[in-house]
């Protein structure tokens, strides 16, 4: 049984560049995920889309997902949901 590469799937445009949604945590310590959409990325010689020093900076990046991409619920989201009563 052979097995076949897998098909890399990717939003790039006309010329060559990306977007992806980078769902990503606050430095040092944040419960709340964040998402943010980048668009005309470079992409490198691997394949891999190139994401800029400066967005980096502060953040813990937990994924990178190809497209625009709108999150419906994230984990910690409920965190804040809840009221207390006393």
């Amino acid at each position: 049984m052979s097995v076949e590469p897998q098909q890399v799937l990717s939003s790039t445009n006309d010329t060559g560049k990306a977007t992806v949604t980078v769902l990503y945590y606050e430095e040092p310590v944040s419960l709340e995920m964040h998402n943010e959409v980048l668009k005309d990325l470079d992409i490198g010689a691997s394949g891999r889309v190139m994401i800029p020093d400066s967005f980096r900076r502060g953040k813990s990046i937990i994924a990178v997902l190809d497209g625009e991409c709108r999150i419906l619920n994230a984990l910690g989201e409920r965190v804040y949901a809840h009221k207390i009563v006393v």
